[in-house]
């Protein structure tokens, strides 16, 4: 684990189980092919870090802050990320699977071939971002707030957007479900009687 925490030394292919973490930095490396299962992240920040090939497996990395990093080909699965936030980022053919993702924030990152499913994402903001193939699935965004982020061809239609923040502008081409446009209508300015 001694070799995760120096900096400039990028790791390889390696597990990481039940290790409990706060309050750290992880700075200039390439984390690749690695696994963390069970572990803890708490108040994390990871700056210039490259991840590729890494899994999190019911991990916690809440409040932790993800800034110039690169993430290809991720898995976070089961996680908890309350709080968490990607500012900077790239993102590419990640999932982010049944985690909690309260009050988490990606912003000005570029996003291609990523997927969030089955997820909670109250009051999550998403800022400026660059997307391609962007995916939500069965996720819960009741309130969460989207500027300056496109969502022309995102599915919408099985999650849950009560509440959301947006600008009627960036909603062009979303795909919604009946009545979730009837929740929207105000927001668009529309009476219904």
């Amino acid at each position: 684990m001694n070799d995760l925490f120096l900096e400039d030394v990028d790791v390889y292919n390696e597990e990481y189980t039940s290790i409990s973490v706060e309050e750290k930095e992880l700075c200039n490396k390439t984390l690749e092919d690695l696994h963390f299962k069970r572990v803890s992240f708490l108040n994390t920040r990871f700056e210039n870090v490259v991840f590729n090939h890494v899994t999190f497996w019911n991990a916690d990395l809440s409040n932790t802050v993800f800034t110039n990093c690169g993430l290809h080909n991720c898995r976070f699965v089961d996680c908890k990320m309350i709080g968490t936030s990607f500012n900077d980022c790239t993102i590419k053919n990640t999932i982010f699977q049944t985690c909690v993702l309260r009050y988490a924030g990606i912003s000005y990152s570029r996003l291609s071939d990523v997927s969030i499913k089955e997820s909670d994402m109250t009051e999550s903001r998403f800022l400026d971002l660059k997307v391609n193939r962007f995916s939500f699935a069965e996720v819960n965004l009741t309130k969460a707030e989207f500027n300056m982020f496109f969502l022309k061809d995102v599915d919408l239609s099985d999650s849950i957007i009560e509440g959301i923040l947006v600008d009627p502008k960036y909603l062009r081409g979303v795909i919604l479900s009946y009545e979730q446009m009837l929740c929207l209508a105000p927001l668009l300015g529309i009476k219904l009687k």
